[in-house]
């Protein structure tokens, strides 16, 4: 990110009342909450369907003060998009709380975005692959008071299932720093089967080298490492390098195994959307059991 958020200026604002909003802003809001922060083009594929529909509105809670934005300096000339996270008045309004990320964090919380979004894409809206997806916010204890992913999605399609842990490196965490996090991941990996761990990386040469610096740690066969790249032009066909010695790559869909596990809201889906803009949580029923 090239620049701080900025709230529009209260002499510009109109007055919205969020109970008012369509379902898809109430979503929409919601869903930053849970994700903190999220771009107009993340927006468009989990709510809002088309981008230019996306951007109209998010310019409209943007106005009513509800979002603060911020420009992001990769986007190519004459194509600017906007990152948004909650404003103060929005968490007022929504009566939530949440302490504002750094800045620097801002890129790692959008590339987790982008890894789901690349993990569910799919041409059915209403029966996409992810059925389940519990961000950073919503990860803690799951896995113990130890390990808390990115993000914990469950991914399901006719050949079965796998629930995914998500790691996202961003190239800048030392060799004990990552070894660490990691080696933390054993002993929950080891009781639950159906689980893989899968971090994402920017570049090859970082996947080569955390799968060296990480291959003594004994951290099993469901272990993977896959760049960004990849995954968001591979999806569930992307191949996925071991991060144990002398194992051979895996795609994701070769990880799913029967039975299916499908839930009635899955991302994206109008029931996942109607659920976000009530302010209540997926319906789990066992999704994430061993």
């Amino acid at each position: 990110m090239s620049a701080a958020f900025r709230t529009i200026d209260p002499g510009s604002a109109i007055d919205v009342d969020p109970g008012r909003l369509p379902m898809t802003d109430r979503a929409c809001l919601r869903f930053i909450v849970r994700s903190g922060v999220v771009t107009s083009g993340q927006l468009a594929q989990l709510v809002y369907a088309k981008p230019r529909h996306a951007q109209k509105r998010l310019l409209q809670l943007h106005r009513a003060m509800l979002l603060d934005r911020a420009p992001i300096g990769d986007t190519p000339p004459g194509r600017a998009e906007f990152a948004y996270r909650l404003g103060l008045v929005g968490h007022q309004r929504l009566g939530t709380r949440r302490t504002p990320a750094p800045p620097t964090y801002t890129r790692h919380m959008l590339d987790t975005v982008d890894a789901v979004i690349a993990l569910n894409r799919s041409d059915d809206r209403e029966h996409p692959p992810v059925q389940l997806w519990l961000t950073d916010a919503m990860t803690a204890d799951v896995l113990g008071r130890f390990v808390r992913p990115d993000s914990i999605v469950l991914v399901t399609t006719e050949a079965g299932s796998a629930v995914l842990a998500l790691e996202i490196d961003e190239g800048t965490e030392h060799s004990r720093t990552i070894r660490a996090k990691l080696a933390a991941y054993r002993r929950p990996l080891s009781t639950r089967p159906n689980w893989h761990l899968v971090v994402v990386v920017p570049t090859q040469a970082r996947a080569v080298w955390m799968a060296r610096q990480v291959g003594s740690l004994d951290l099993g066969p469901r272990t993977w490492v896959v760049t960004r790249a990849a995954l968001g032009r591979d999806s569930l066909e992307v191949e996925l390098l071991a991060l144990i010695p002398r194992t051979s790559p895996r795609s994701i869909r070769s990880l799913l195994k029967p039975s299916a596990r499908l839930l009635p809201a899955p991302v994206g889906s109008r029931a996942w959307l109607e659920l976000l803009a009530a302010g209540v949580g997926e319906p789990q029923d066992g999704a994430l059991a061993p």
